[in-house]
């Protein structure tokens, strides 16, 4: 999130193919479910209206609410605040990507798999590259609403359409879900398209199950041949 005043924000039948497949999966599951270091820095707001809110640890300010532009692993992605607790932090800082519903630390310590479906289902209906002011400051506020709960708390009027999007969402509950993860660490924490991970250590880890997964093939294939 960023404060207005202090510019501070807040993816021929050969034995054991398979296998390989199964091995490829569950690597993919078991990374999905571990937090990856990654490089973040905040680089400004991208559409957005100016807002007043209160939250449990911030007190009463007026924020700018909507898309912020960030650097992932050098990456540029829009992302939206999950964390209306906690001011941005200003150049390249060290972040861990996880799933959506381990998100954001403290106070909240996770908002749960039933809010983050809600917020991929409000992104895949509300967001695109071409968001518009109005728009990302509601589905911001939106987010905030569904993340903070009683922690949180709009002062400001108007709410730009974000209770008109949570009475779609919560009518909606089999609505189409972006794919989305947060990336968590010192300063306030973000969602962000997930096609921004794997990294060089998770594309690594990845490509050492592949690895397990071949030799097995290997060896299985081997044992076949030897037993003709």
């Amino acid at each position: 999130m960023r404060k207005n005043v202090f510019i501070s924000k807040l993816r021929m039948n050969i034995p054991g193919k398979a296998l390989v497949a199964s091995v490829a999966l569950a690597g993919f599951s078991v990374l999905s479910a571990v937090a990856v270091p990654v490089t973040v820095q905040d680089v400004g707001m991208g559409a957005q209206e100016e807002v007043q809110m209160t939250s449990s640890t911030l007190g009463t300010h007026w924020v700018y609410a909507g898309t912020i532009n960030l650097l992932v692993n050098g990456a540029a992605t829009q992302g939206f605040c999950i964390d209306p607790f906690h001011w941005s932090i200003t150049g390249p800082q060290s972040y861990n990507s996880e799933p959506l519903a381990n998100a954001p630390k403290s106070p909240i310590n996770g908002m749960g798999a039933a809010t983050a479906l809600k917020i991929e289902q409000l992104y895949s209906q509300y967001y695109s590259p071409s968001i518009g002011n109005e728009n990302a400051a509601g589905l911001q506020i939106a987010i905030w609403e569904l993340v903070g709960g009683s922690n949180f708390h709009l002062d400001s009027s108007p709410d730009y359409g974000a209770s008109s999007m949570l009475t779609w969402v919560n009518t909606h509950p089999l609505a189409s879900a972006a794919d989305l993860i947060a990336v968590t660490g010192p300063g306030q924490d973000y969602l962000i398209p997930q096609q921004h991970v794997p990294d060089a250590g998770e594309t690594a880890l990845m490509l050492g199950c592949g690895l397990v997964g071949l030799f097995i093939v290997r060896s299985k294939f081997l044992r076949v041949r030897a037993a003709k």
